[in-house]
């Protein structure tokens, strides 16, 4: 899914932010092409999670950016 060698197989997942180097974390913002959601990666050392970004009704935001 996120093969960084072959980049032809990573067309699903684009990234829209990277907040790399920031106190050790990283947080990246990424939109499924498929399903035009974004979502919140965040990376600490050895550990991490993904959450849908959500809009103030509790609905997945949808990528505004042209993919």
């Amino acid at each position: 899914m996120f093969n960084n060698k072959d980049k032809t197989q990573n067309k699903r997942f684009k990234t829209v932010d990277d907040y790399a180097g920031v106190l050790a974390v990283c947080c990246k913002i990424i939109v499924d092409t498929g399903r035009i959601t974004n979502y919140l990666i965040n990376i600490e050392d050895y550990t991490g999670g993904t959450t849908v970004l959500l809009d103030k009704d509790g609905n997945p935001m949808l990528s505004q950016i042209k993919l």
